[in-house]
């Protein structure tokens, strides 16, 4: 026993686009605003933090800050921290660095005495006490101008950073080492490092770092760097974060809930009134009048609309149908009546006037049907789903007589209005079938070739559902057989697919299709017309418009089967590219 797939209502399907397509825009809009946010705050803060670290690079000594580098880096003053260390009094180390001769007394001793004016006092009074003290002085006087937390020089050896002057540090801070950070592990020794935030024992760090060069032998001295903390940035983002998606969240259920009520008023309440309208029409068994044709308060401009009026009319022609048998006494009379009337009904659900389209030039088309009863199982269609897309399908039901042509009827409607809705042709077949696979106890299927050209681009989009192969006429006047890709027969298994591919048309290409009553015509000797003689015809008519390529297969089908029964439908549909021309209509 087939099992019956699980039914998703339209109105879920509905509800599940329209709350999806909301959350997608506004996610990728929230996500949007917070990296342009994000951004305009790293952007301030990075240029900030490298703007202090090249003034502080700029702004100290390079000798001076090598000299002090050179005389911490000893084992001398290492064994008289660790001392100082465990004393814990740092004035051992103050008076070490008040013992040992500063910078500029190294500079300026016996130098000229011109020079040597340009201290204030002895040289030999200047220390390295005097030296750590200026290059603290100096880095909080840029500190405290460039708007940072933090400033400091630090000398990089053998992935370990040396930290040399920090005003915030007392004097255990010098010439102790530090591990690098791991943020910074791809940077090489004494190097710029970029303004970098990372997470640090004192929270969010945004940390930028230039080299100090000498400007006379181009040798980098240390490298002086910067802070800034980010924890109440990195927290104004998160709340910012949280406030978005409060309010996106406000806006989303309040979108929501409206699209929701629209669409239930709108869409989901009148297609449930006419389905439950058709539904009872189609369930009574008895005699119907127009009385009972149904009659409903849709006044919608859109698809909805179309259906309705078009269940109705077929309801219309249904009930002048049965009415007119009933009228009919005599069982051949009553025969004979119905096929005229199926005949009647069946010519008017094609389109037989032509031109089709007598404001458009872009395009030329024509067809006909010819069926082998009174009312046949074939039938072809064209429409325009919109100024710039045309869609064309021939079509062939499995049986023949009444029971096709009421089968071929719903199968046009199903594809003239799923098409109304968007989509490509595979899409398209794909919805149909498994609606007529929903309810099809006569176990009857359809084979289907449709085409959906955009007028604009000359590319014409096919899906081919178990049909003929179609004819191409190309630049050169030729036609040719185009083996396409063949899907199943639409109506045979609920979860066929199809797939589309495309044809290029350029002006001037034309495409012929039909059914297997063409190939299939048979002379009085059994033998089928077949593939080659129509294509020879083709080739022979190939310069004539539509309707004259139609006119001449029809001819020389004719001219072959003689008088001779035919047991098939034959039905043709010819269309023709011509392209947008200046100033045509549109």
């Amino acid at each position: 026993m087939e099992k019956t797939p699980r039914r998703l209502s339209i109105q879920k399907k509905l509800n599940i686009l329209v709350i999806g397509s909301i959350l997608a825009v506004a996610a990728g809009l929230m996500c949007i605003s917070y990296y342009f946010f994000c951004q305009r705050v790293d952007d301030k803060y990075d240029q900030q933090l490298l703007n202090a670290a090249e003034a502080c690079a700029e702004n100290v000594d390079p000798g001076m800050l090598a000299y002090f580098w050179n005389s911490i880096h000893t084992d001398e003053f290492q064994e008289m921290r660790k001392g100082a260390l465990e004393a814990g009094d740092q004035e051992i180390i103050k008076a070490w660095l008040q013992s040992r001769p500063g910078w500029l007394e190294v500079s300026y001793f016996g130098a000229d005495p011109e020079d040597a004016d340009m201290l204030e006092n002895d040289p030999s009074a200047w220390s390295l006490l005097d030296d750590y003290q200026t290059l603290c002085e100096g880095l909080k006087a840029m500190k405290d101008y460039l708007d940072v937390d933090a400033a400091y020089y630090q000398y990089d050896l053998d992935g370990v950073s040396y930290n040399i002057a920090d005003p915030d540090e007392d004097l255990f801070y010098i010439g102790t080492g530090e591990e690098p950070i791991k943020e910074f592990s791809g940077y090489a020794d004494n190097a710029a490092v970029s303004p970098t935030v990372y997470r640090s024992s004192f929270g969010w760090l945004c940390t930028a770092i230039e080299p100090v060069r000498d400007s006379a032998t181009g040798k980098t001295v240390g490298v002086a760097g910067v802070d800034i903390n980010m924890t109440e940035i990195v927290g104004a983002r998160y709340k910012f974060l949280e406030q978005s998606i409060l309010f996106v969240a406000l806006l989303l259920a309040a979108a929501i809930l409206l699209c929701v009520v629209l669409l239930r008023h709108t869409t989901i309440c009148p297609l449930r009134k006419l389905a439950m309208a058709a539904a009872v029409f189609a369930k009574e068994d008895r005699p119907f009048t127009h009385s009972d044709v149904i009659d409903l308060n849709i006044r919608s401009n859109d698809e909805i609309s179309d259906l309705y009026h078009e269940i109705r009319a077929m309801e219309n022609r249904i009930v002048d149908y049965t009415e007119h048998l009933t009228r009919v006494t005599a069982e051949k009379e009553r025969v004979g009546t119905e096929l005229r009337m199926a005949s009647q009904i069946q010519a008017s659900m094609l389109p037989n006037i032509f031109p089709a389209f007598p404001n458009r030039d872009d395009f030329d088309l024509y067809a006909s049907m010819t069926p082998a009863k009174e009312v046949g199982g074939d039938f072809y269609d064209f429409f325009l789903i919109d100024d710039q897309h045309l869609a064309v399908l021939i079509a062939d039901v499995s049986d023949k007589g009444v029971p096709a042509a009421l089968f071929m009827m719903a199968s046009k409607i199903l594809i003239n209005y799923r098409s109304q809705l968007g989509g490509s042709p595979s899409e398209i077949l794909t919805a149909v079938n498994a609606q007529i696979c929903k309810d099809n106890k006569t176990r009857m299927f359809v084979t289907v070739w449709m085409g959906i050209l955009d007028l604009e681009t000359g590319i014409m989009t096919c899906a081919n559902g178990g049909h003929e192969y179609p004819v191409i006429r190309g630049q050169d006047g030729v036609f040719r057989l185009l083996k396409d890709k063949h899907g199943l027969v639409v109506g045979a298994l609920t979860r066929s697919k199809y797939q589309d591919y495309e044809i290029r048309m350029m002006p001037g290409d034309a495409i012929f299709v039909y059914t297997d009553g063409v190939p299939e015509a048979c002379n009085a000797d059994g033998e089928f017309y077949g593939m080659e003689r129509m294509t020879d015809v083709l080739n022979r008519i190939a310069a004539h418009d539509p309707r004259g390529i139609l006119e001449g297969v029809q001819a020389d089908v004719d001219a072959f089967t003689g008088d001779a029964k035919q047991f098939d439908d034959l039905t043709m549909l010819c269309l023709e590219y011509k392209g947008r021309q200046q100033g045509g209509a549109s």
